[in-house]
């Protein structure tokens, strides 16, 4: 029998094999993933070209007074607060130590890109309890740099601070530290384990993104937001422990983390953003908490291992690609608060064989079924006014549809491909049916009123039809 993957003469539209499918996602993530990592290298390299240019005031607001001085290897500034921020270093030691004071003041500033140099020999740095401020990229690109210990009194990890530290092993950070910046530990691929301090409040955008080898992660309590990006593309990630206090998880956060099993759902999270375990490839289960309303775009985007979701009664839309390529999954049932649902939802879901709708869905969206090779029924419900274009395309157990009254609009091949699709009743509600509704599904037969507007398309589309009163 013709299958709907060849081309359609009339459409054009072609149904792409599991694995040009395949090979188009994992380009699409390379692609996704050097389009993130050239973003993040043109913003902190132009802060590294301004690396011996010091700021006009410091972290402090304190103004400039002295820049480019010099003593033994290092470079700094002096402020009119009487302290120092270090801007330079020319040594080669493999363990450098940093002064308490330059020029007689205390040195409480680690400058923008001091560090910033891919030849130091640097391994170890060691920093007195004066500094307490890091500015971005102070050490980034430092790629020999195996340990740091942050003093006591910082509050901030900046924005690409160890960017690029390939070599970073060991990272103490001190109960201080509230905040963690953007791309501060990007492709720190050496950092297997890292200790959060409790003061902890906000991880930033890429914060710890592409560190293959951080094997687990535990956010403290009190904590309120993860950043866009943050853990994407830690390979190893296995384990993450996020508190109740989490409210925001941005988008991508954990996007690649291949070796990611499990995941609950903060109870402080009200939607999923998107993407968030985008090609999580191994992640077998997800709990997610009462309270939980939206489920973004791509959120669960072929999670292959994802074996079961149980949905809260307070989740109202579920996204677009949401759930697609999820191909363990065997049951969904929505709740009865779901009234949107995205294309392509839960299209390829070729493991999916029972699906229950919530009875406040008004439409079945375009592709949101489509290719659920095992789905064996499906029950419209009263309430349903459109069944999108390919909604349910290649659904081949299928044996039976009752489209509800009250449904307006079948669209273009909604029913099409279906090898198993026996019968068809339609009510004499339908105003507009789209082409190939019933493409390439060969042996049904479609109940209908006679005259109706579905019995004039069957008539001109050669399809067998079993009038009813």
């Amino acid at each position: 029998m013709m299958k709907i993957d060849r081309t359609d003469k009339n459409t054009g539209r072609r149904r792409l094999s599991k694995k040009a499918v395949l090979w188009i996602v994992c380009i699409s993530a390379a692609v996704l993933l050097a389009v993130a990592a050239a973003v993040l290298a043109f913003f902190f390299c132009e802060d590294g070209e301004r690396e011996h240019s010091a700021a006009e005031e410091n972290p402090e607001g304190a103004a400039l007074v002295l820049e480019n001085q010099k003593e033994g290897d290092f470079t700094y500034s002096v402020y009119d607060d009487n302290t120092v921020t270090l801007t330079g270093y020319t040594g080669d030691d493999t363990v450098v130590e940093i002064p308490e004071s330059l020029g007689g003041y205390p040195v409480t500033t680690i400058g923008l890109g001091c560090f910033n140099q891919e030849d130091l020999p640097m391994e170890e740095i060691r920093l007195p309890d004066t500094v307490t401020h890091f500015e971005a990229h102070s050490f980034g690109n430092a790629k020999n740099l195996k340990s740091i210990t942050i003093p006591a009194g910082t509050t901030v990890i900046e924005t690409g601070t160890f960017v690029y530290c390939s070599a970073l092993e060991q990272v103490h950070i001190p109960d201080s530290v509230t905040q963690i910046g953007e791309g501060a530990f990007y492709y720190c691929k050496s950092l297997a384990k890292i200790q959060l301090p409790p003061s902890l409040e906000k991880i930033g955008d890429y914060a710890f993104s592409m560190c293959t080898a951080l094997s687990s992660i535990t956010v403290p309590q009190g904590a309120t937001s993860i950043g866009a990006y943050a853990f994407e593309g830690c390979s190893a990630l296995a384990e993450v422990s996020l508190p109740d206090s989490v409210e925001t998880i941005g988008e991508y956060a954990f996007n690649l983390c291949e070796a990611l099993t499990e995941f609950a759902v903060p109870s402080g999270v009200t939607a999923i953003s998107e993407a968030v375990f985008n090609n999580c490839l191994a992640l077998e289960q997800v709990t997610f908490p009462d309270g939980l309303e939206t489920i973004g775009d791509m959120a669960f985007y072929y999670c292959e291992a994802l074996r079961s979701v149980d949905f809260p009664d307070t989740l109202e839309s579920i996204g677009e690609y949401a759930f697609l390529h999820c191909i363990s999954l065997s049951q969904v049932v929505l709740p009865d608060s779901v009234d949107t649902l995205g294309a392509y939802a839960f299209a390829d879901c070729t493991g999916l064989e029972r699906v229950t709708l919530s009875k406040n869905l008004t439409e079945i969206p375009d592709y949101g079924f489509s290719q659920c090779e095992k789905l064996e029924s499906i029950e419209l419900h009263d309430g349903i006014t459109q069944i999108g274009v390919f909604a349910f395309v290649s659904c081949d157990e299928i044996s039976e549809i009752v489209v509800p009254a009250g449904v307006t609009l079948l669209d273009a091949y909604a029913f099409s491909d279906m090898q198993g699709l026996l019968s068809v009743t339609i009510p004499d509600s339908v105003e507009e049916i789209g082409e190939g509704l019933l493409a390439y599904t060969d042996q049904v037969t479609v109940s209908c009123k006679e005259g109706s507007v579905i019995d004039e398309y069957c008539t001109a589309n050669e399809i067998a039809v079993s009038h009813v009163e």
